[in-house]
């Protein structure tokens, strides 16, 4: 009675154990965007700044999981698996802003972090879109408003697109990449106003 008693309790263990193991959920995947800029130092302030407001992002991509578009433009597919490691307004406001910096620092602008000061002049950006689709391209679409003291100075629309393939971290370096190619495009257009209003 003694001896099966004790090989009882071994199956049950060993059998625990094994349903244990096998209850193991799929590791969920953490992303970043990334600016591709290396990080800028300055030997001193530069004449004029630009300071960046929150990034606007539309509900439905304002959410933990990575965003798709599937059968047509109506349907989304959220993943549970792999989500954004900070908010997606947030990511996009730093990505902007290091790419700013990169370019506009070295001609005597510069880029205030999130958080500090108010610069001279205001930029806020509304995301309407920044997802991928289930062909595999990323896509993003934003409005931009140049302002001082609340005074609208310029604006504008951008929209690009990009293969992205079909993994997450594809789409993710694809939505990379298009925020920094907004990031350049905005540096090119701004820099003649930020210059004149210095």
């Amino acid at each position: 009675m003694n001896h099966l008693l004790r090989h009882t309790t071994v199956f049950l263990a060993l059998l625990t154990l094994l349903l244990t193991a096998c209850g193991r959920s799929a590791p969920t995947h953490f992303y970043l965007l990334d600016s591709g800029q290396p990080p800028l130092t300055a030997d001193s302030l530069p004449a004029a700044s630009l300071s960046i407001a929150p990034v606007s992002v539309p509900d439905y991509l304002d959410r933990n999981g990575l965003v798709r578009r599937s059968d047509g433009q109506t349907r989304l597919e959220v993943s549970e698996l792999d989500i954004w490691a900070e908010p997606l307004g947030q990511g996009a406001r730093r990505v902007l802003g290091e790419v700013l910096a990169a370019r506009l620092l070295p001609r005597g602008i510069d880029v205030i972090a999130a958080g500090d000061r108010q610069g001279d002049m205001e930029l806020a950006v509304a995301l309407e879109r920044l997802d991928g689709d289930t062909p595999g391209t990323a896509r993003l679409q934003a409005r931009w408003q140049l302002s001082r003291g609340g005074e609208a100075l310029d604006r504008g629309i951008y929209a690009a697109s990009e293969d992205a393939g079909m993994s997450s971290a594809s789409l993710v370096a694809a939505q990379s990449r298009l925020l920094q190619g907004l990031g350049e495009h905005l540096a090119e257009r701004l820099l003649p106003r930020l210059k004149a209003g210095r």
